[in-house]
């Protein structure tokens, strides 16, 4: 599948091929308005992480935020017993937010491990809550453009194809950095001559939660070679920190959960820094715990596993390309929050020898480029792209 990204006309162009064959029935929608009628065909951008997704169902005006809606990635079943009037309405699963807030009383599923699915049922019933809230009345068909890690197989593919296609009427499959890089492309600016284009030719790095990513995008939708996927992210800082802790104070017994707001509140790379304590208890008393050079020192072997990573992804850019794509490297996801690691990623790439390195931060999970991209794709996808029951 070939997707031109370079054009927004031929974009906005595209996006009306599905609605041709109604277009006789617009006259009299006019005259006699019908909810029906307006609510045919609803498109959505959707990044499904493994903690938060983000959806998106509108293409914002320019220079105005998008509208995203934010979603834990959980589903929560009843437990056996549960009294009536407990759960709200009864009910035997809930979502998000709502299973979170519900937890005592609920299992809770993630049904992504590493951005891949690891429950089929969770995952198809979590986009079948993701797609009522879209078109709650369930009057629309909705197709969903969602992102993957760069490095997923066939057989992640197919089992997302499978759970997605259960909940929504058409799907596409894209590469979450270059979704990454679609979605933070700012149309407006195009013509300025000190504007660099994400989606022209830059280098994308995707820290999530089970896999950091990496995507040359190039004006193009990438092929594999353009792609590059290393098994090492957030949850990998977790657990190393969790260890770390537990060696520094063997009396601690510290849920994972309580070490990963730790790092998420603390987070650094560079010199080690002292004098960061938390609060935990120690035998049901609450005790002060000094983490400061463990949490520096989890968080610096994810920057080293990034910096080697991108050595690598570097070596496949062309010729031609590479001292411009160096100049406009971005880095997104959950692990771009850690403090300085911009920096300290530009400083290990121009001490390497590379030539004036500039890496630039986006937090995709404070502005939704993921899903913005996602839903730019979706307004630019031909009929026969979408994959379909």
């Amino acid at each position: 599948m070939t997707m031109d990204v370079t054009s927004s006309k031929a974009s906005a162009a595209k996006s009306n091929s599905p609605k041709k064959k109604k277009a006789k029935a617009w006259p009299k929608a006019k005259k006699t308005p019908s909810s029906k009628t307006k609510s045919t065909m609803r498109l959505v951008g959707l990044d499904l992480g493994t903690y938060m997704s983000c959806f998106i169902t509108r293409l914002p005006k320019p220079a105005a935020e998008a509208g995203a809606t934010l979603v834990p990635t959980v589903v929560g079943y009843a437990e056996d017993g549960i009294l009536s009037g407990i759960l709200p309405g009864n009910a035997s699963v809930l979502f998000g937010d709502h299973a979170l807030a519900n937890e005592l009383h609920l299992r809770l599923v993630r049904p992504l491990n590493d951005g891949v699915i690891q429950d089929q049922e969770a995952a198809r019933l979590f986009l079948t809550d993701v797609r009522k809230q879209v078109d709650p009345e369930g009057k629309a068909s909705v197709n969903a453009v969602i992102g993957v890690p760069a490095g997923a197989d066939a057989a992640a593919k197919e089992s997302l194809k499978q759970a997605a296609i259960g909940a929504f009427d058409g799907v596409l499959f894209i590469p979450e950095p270059f979704l990454a890089a679609l979605g933070g492309r700012d149309e407006s600016r195009l013509g300025d001559s000190d504007y660099l284009d994400p989606a022209a030719n830059s280098l994308i790095i995707d820290v999530g939660a089970g896999t950091t990513d990496y995507c040359i995008v190039q004006g193009y939708f990438p092929n594999p070679d353009d792609q590059l996927s290393i098994p090492f992210g957030g949850d990998e800082v977790d657990e190393d920190l969790a260890q770390a802790i537990k060696q520094a104070y063997p009396e601690t017994n510290l849920p994972l959960s309580m070490v990963r707001r730790f790092k998420e509140e603390f987070s650094y790379v560079g010199e080690l820094e002292s004098g960061i304590r938390v609060k935990a208890p120690v035998a049901g008393k609450p005790c002060k715990l000094e983490v400061g050079k463990q949490i520096g020192e989890s968080c610096n072997r994810l920057l080293e596993e990034i910096f080697q990573a991108s050595q690598e992804i570097i070596a496949k850019a062309s010729a031609e390309s590479v001292f411009a794509m160096l100049g406009n490297v971005i880095l997104t996801g959950g692990g771009s929050r850690i403090r300085n690691i911009g920096q300290e990623l530009e400083r290990l790439l121009r001490e390497e020898g590379y030539e004036n390195p500039s890496v630039n931060v986006i937090d995709r999970d404070s502005k939704p480029f993921v899903a913005l991209g996602a839903l730019k794709v979706a307004h630019g996808a031909r009929e026969d792209q979408w994959l379909k029951p």
